[in-house]
C-alpha cells in the first residue's frame, strides 16, 4: 500500500523524501512521472529487496512557483507553496524593478507575496529610511513587508512571525543572504542537511538544489538557489497588469476596460499617480515590464 510522503530535495536521478515521522528516505520516481520538486507531495512504494523507495504518484499539486527555460518552457522550481518571500539586500543592491518581477511571478502562479529586507545593519540612517518607506508601499498594497538582519539578535523576529504556519519559498538574487536567514531559522540545519545526504548518497552541500525545511512554528522553508536574473520578458502587457495589484484596483474606474495606463483618456491610473496613491516608481516599472 503506498503511503505518503514530502519531497525535500530533487537530486535528478533520485529525490530525497521525508516520512510522517521525520525521517529521511531516497527515492526514484516512476520515469512517467513529471519532474519532482521540492515542497511536493507524492506517495511511495517499497520494492521488495530495494535500497530505495519507489515514487508512484504525484499529488495534486497547488501554488506551483515555475520560471522560464532557455527553451521558453516553464520549468517548476517549488510545490504547494502559499507565499513568496522576495528578499533583497543593500549589498548586492536592492533592486525594486527585481521584486516587482517576483511580485508579478507569485501573483500569477496564485501565490502570496511578502517583501524582505536582508542586512539591515549595513544601511546607513538615509537608506534605513528610504527602505522604510520603500516597504510602506508594498504594505499599502498589501504585501507583507520586513527589514531584518541576521546578525543582531531579535532582527529576524519580524519575518519569523509572518512565517508562521506558512510554507514559504526564499527567492532573490545571489549574496542577498537567503542561506543565513535559513541557518538562523533552523539551528540544526546541518543536521538536517547531512541526514538528506545520508539517506540519498548525494553531495546535499551545493547551491543548485532547492531545499524544503519543516519549521517549529508549524510552517515550512524552501531555500532556492540564487536567482541572478528573473524575467517576465514572456508576459504579454495584460499579465504585467495583474501583477500590479493597486493598478487593477484603481483600473475599476478607467474609461476603458482594456485601458493601457499610458494614453488614454480618463485614466484612473494614471489620476492615481498623480495623486500620489500609486507610487510613481511602481508605475515606471510596470510600463517598464510591459514595454508600454
Amino acid at each position: 500500500m503506498p503511503e505518503r510522503y514530502r519531497v525535500v530535495a530533487n537530486f535528478g536521478a533520485a529525490v530525497a523524501v521525508l516520512d510522517e515521522a521525520r525521517k529521511v528516505h531516497q527515492a526514484v520516481p516512476l520515469t512517467k512521472l513529471p519532474q519532482l520538486v521540492a515542497g511536493d507531495q507524492v506517495e511511495c512504494e517499497q520494492e521488495s529487496g530495494a535500497t530505495s523507495l519507489r515514487v508512484v504518484k504525484l499529488v495534486d499539486r497547488d501554488g506551483v512557483l515555475s520560471r522560464i527555460d532557455h527553451r521558453g518552457k516553464p520549468k517548476p522550481l517549488a510545490a504547494n507553496v502559499s507565499h513568496l518571500a522576495i528578499v533583497s539586500a543593500s549589498k548586492p543592491g536592492i533592486d525594486p524593478l527585481l521584486i516587482d518581477q517576483f511580485c508579478i511571478a507569485a501573483e500569477l502562479a496564485g501565490i502570496d507575496a511578502m517583501v524582505v529586507i536582508n542586512k539591515s545593519d549595513l544601511l546607513d540612517d538615509e537608506q534605513h529610511e528610504q527602505c522604510l518607506a520603500m516597504l510602506e508601499v508594498y504594505k499599502a498594497i498589501g504585501y507583507p513587508a520586513v527589514l531584518v538582519d541576521t546578525k543582531s539578535e531579535g532582527k529576524l523576529e519580524p519575518l519569523i512571525t509572518e512565517l508562521a504556519g506558512k510554507t514559504v519559498v526564499l527567492v532573490g538574487a545571489s549574496g542577498v543572504g537567503k542561506s543565513s536567514i535559513v541557518q538562523q531559522l533552523l539551528p540544526d540545519l546541518d543536521v538536517r542537511v547531512g541526514a538528506i545526504s545520508a539517506a540519498t548518497g548525494f553531495g546535499a552541500h551545493t547551491t543548485s538544489v532547492t531545499f524544503w525545511y519543516e519549521l517549529g512554528s508549524g510552517g515550512s522553508i524552501i531555500d532556492s538557489p540564487g536567482v541572478r536574473q528573473f524575467s517576465v520578458a514572456h508576459l504579454s502587457a495584460q499579465d504585467v497588469r495583474r501583477g500590479y495589484l493597486e493598478l487593477v484596483d484603481a483600473a475599476q474606474m478607467c474609461k476603458f476596460s482594456n485601458c493601457s495606463h499610458v494614453v488614454e483618456p480618463n485614466c484612473a491610473v494614471k489620476a492615481a499617480v498623480s495623486a500620489g496613491s500609486i507610487a510613481q516608481w511602481r508605475y515606471d516599472n510596470y510600463r517598464k515590464l510591459a514595454e508600454l
